[in-house]
C-alpha cells in the first residue's frame, strides 16, 4: 500500500490506502489538495515497507529513547499480543509501570480472526505504533485487512468507555449503477443494515457481529457489514458507541461503495462484497420501517428475530416497498 505522511501538524502520523477518503472526527482537520477533503499527494512506498490503514497520534508528550517509557512499551509488546491471543474473545487490556512512566493498553482482534493470526498482528502493531508514531506516548493502529487494533497511552483510558480517537473511512467510488432513481431505497438499506447488526453486535456476548443484507432487484447491490466493541463494554455501552456511527454512514457513505468508522472501543466496515471470514452470523431479509433524520438522536429500531421452528420456514415479516426487501434472521447463535 501507498505510504502517507501528513503535515501540517495534523493527528495522523501515518495512513496508507486503497480508494478511500479519510475523515477524521475527533482531531485535525486532515490535509486537502483540492479542498474536497481528498489526501495529499503520497511520496513513493518503500519496496519492503508494510504500513497500518491508518496510525493516528495525539501529542500527549513524547518519550526518550532508551527510558523507562520506551522500556515498559516494550515489555507490553511481549506480553499483550500473547495475553489477548490466549483469550476466548481476542481482547486483553494491561497497564505496565508507574508514574510518570506508566502505559495502559490496549488490543482487540476481529471475532473472526484465530488465535495465531490475532498474535501475529499484534506484535506487528506494536512495531507500526512506535515506528510510524515514533517517540509519542499516545497511539492507535488499525489495519485494512489485518484482523486487529492496538492502543497505548500514558492516559488511563482504560477507566472510561468512550470511544476515542475515531474516524470515518469512505471508500471514493460511488455506486455505478442508477441509483438516483434508487437513492431513498439503498438510503433504506443502508440504514436497515447497521441497525440491525449494531443490535446483534451488541447483545453478542462477544459484542461481534457479520451480517448480510440480500435485495431482489438487481440495480442495487448486496451489502456486508461487521460491527464490533470491546468484550468489556455492556450491551448498553455497545449500542451507545455503535449508534453514532448511523449518523456518520448516512451522511459520509450514502451511495458508497463501502465506508468504515473506526474507534478504540467499537468500529464498523461494510462493503459490496464479502470482507470476513465465514458465513455472515445474521442475514437480513425485511427492511427497518424509516430512516430517521441523520441529525436527530437517530434510537435504534428493534428489529427481532422471527421464530423459526425446526419443521417450518420463518415467518415473513409485512413486506417492505416491492423495490427491496430486507428483518433479522439469525443464523448462528449469539
Amino acid at each position: 500500500p501507498e505510504f502517507i505522511t501528513w503535515g501540517g501538524g495534523a493527528s495522523m502520523c501515518a495512513v496508507s490506502f486503497t480508494g478511500y477518503q479519510f475523515s477524521n472526527i475527533h482531531g485535525s482537520a486532515l490535509s486537502s489538495v483540492d479542498g474536497h477533503g481528498y489526501p495529499p499527494p503520497p511520496p513513493a512506498p518503500r519496496a519492503s515497507h508494510r504500513c497500518p490503514i491508518v496510525a493516528i497520534l495525539w501529542r500527549e508528550g513524547d518519550y526518550k529513547s532508551n527510558s523507562t517509557y520506551e522500556a515498559n512499551l516494550k515489555l507490553l509488546s511481549t506480553t499483550l499480543p500473547k495475553k489477548a491471543a490466549s483469550s476466548t474473545n481476542l481482547f486483553a487490556t494491561d497497564t505496565v509501570g508507574n508514574v510518570p512512566n506508566v502505559i495502559f493498553a490496549l488490543a482487540l482482534c476481529r471475532g473472526d480472526s484465530n488465535a495465531s493470526a490475532c498474535e501475529g498482528c499484534l506484535v506487528t502493531a506494536f512495531q507500526d505504533g512506535q515506528e510510524h508514531c515514533a517517540n509519542y506516548k499516545d497511539a492507535a493502529v488499525y489495519y485494512d485487512s489485518d484482523p486487529c487494533m492496538l492502543r497505548f497511552s500514558n492516559k488511563n483510558f482504560l477507566a472510561t468507555t468512550v470511544n476515542e480517537h475515531m474516524l470515518v473511512i469512505v471508500s471514493i467510488e460511488s455506486l455505478m449503477v442508477n441509483i438516483s432513481t434508487r437513492a431513498d431505497s439503498f438510503r433504506l438499506m443502508l440504514f436497515t443494515l447497521l441497525n440491525s447488526t449494531a443490535q446483534s453486535a451488541a447483545n453478542s456476548s462477544r459484542r461481534f457481529t457479520t451480517s448480510r443484507l440480500d435485495v431482489s432487484v438487481s440495480s442495487l447491490p448486496t451489502l456486508y457489514c461487521l460491527m464490533q466493541c470491546t468484550p468489556d463494554l455492556t450491551a448498553d455501552e455497545c449500542t451507545a458507541c455503535l449508534q453514532p456511527y448511523l449518523q456518520y454512514t448516512l451522511k459520509y457513505m450514502d451511495g458508497k461503495k463501502g465506508g468504515r468508522v473506526l474507534g478504540t472501543r467499537c468500529s464498523m466496515r461494510y462493503e459490496i462484497f464479502p470482507f470476513f471470514q465465514g458465513d455472515p452470523m445474521l442475514r437480513i431479509i425485511n427492511l427497518a420501517p424509516e430512516v430517521p433524520p441523520i441529525n436527530s438522536t437517530m434510537p435504534l429500531i428493534t428489529v427481532n428475530p422471527p421464530p423459526q421452528p425446526q419443521s417450518q420456514s420463518p415467518v415473513a415479516a409485512a413486506p417492505p416497498p416491492p423495490e427491496v426487501q430486507a428483518t433479522t434472521q439469525e443464523l448462528h447463535g449469539m
